[in-house]
């Protein structure tokens, strides 16, 4: 049954323009982090400093709390728009098939977008940094892991932002959503708040140590773990009741 959502959703995705995005978002924050770092180089790096793991720590600046999480919500409202339309969700649940794995379907379908997204983050942020010269040893293991920290660090969001976008009707509202919160996510970030503040969790994740405000990464993971339960919970809860008549 899964397998079958999974299917569809895959469908929706090849007649899209999608794929613009995930080329757009990545450059654009891999360079939006290579103009700040190299125009403050003196600024950031101090002796002993790796260039490659400065540099990261703007691409997860620019990335984490601000276009990641755009492009989260734009994802999801995405995903659910044709349903919005002509009656697609009474169609949809008319058919012998879980509400259930309607939205785990749906879930695991932004996930691997926002995967995409990520991979090419780190492909921009390598191959731009080898044009811009940055030297140094390549932590590659060390980047790889924030990529996946970040991924990690979005499923409460990704959570957050289907359960907004399967109950809105149009495309507008859940992007709005994303882009309202993201705004504060910077200042949210620097408070005990933001390791509970979905918008800010992929930035958190994918910082240095010594670059990132958590005090306690144990405590960090333990509330996103907790967030993303409670969220999914509720999720697949409020679909399954959902009166669609």
């Amino acid at each position: 049954m899964l397998k079958n959502t999974l299917y569809v959703e895959r469908l929706k995705l090849k007649r899209s323009k999608l794929w613009l995005l995930y080329i757009i978002g990545p450059l654009l924050g891999v360079l939006l982090a290579y103009i700040n770092f190299l125009k403050n180089y003196d600024l950031f790096m101090q002796p002993g400093d790796n260039e490659w793991i400065e540099a990261w720590t703007q691409a997860a600046l620019f990335m984490g709390p601000f276009i990641l999480p755009i492009l989260v919500g734009i994802y999801a409202a995405f995903i659910c728009r044709e349903e919005h339309v002509g009656g697609g969700w009474k169609q949809l649940f008319t058919l012998p098939i879980k509400h259930s794995a309607v939205f785990l379907g749906k879930f695991l379908i932004v996930i691997g977008m926002v995967t995409v997204t990520m991979l090419l983050l780190f492909i921009f942020f390598v191959v731009i940094g080898y044009v811009k010269g940055i030297e140094g040893s390549f932590p590659i293991f060390m980047l790889l892991g924030f990529v996946v920290k970040g991924i990690l660090a979005c499923l409460p969001l990704i959570v957050l932002q289907l359960i907004i976008s399967i109950r809105a009707k149009t495309f507008g509202v859940p992007l709005a959503v994303s882009i309202v919160f993201t705004l504060p996510a910077i200042i949210v970030a620097s408070t005990p708040l933001g390791q509970i503040y979905p918008w800010t969790q992929p930035m958190l994740a994918m910082s240095p140590e010594d670059e990132s405000p958590i005090q306690s990464y144990g405590l960090f993971y333990t509330l996103l773990i907790g967030s993303f339960t409670v969220l999914m919970w509720y999720g697949l809860r409020s679909l399954s009741k959902w009166d669609i008549s």
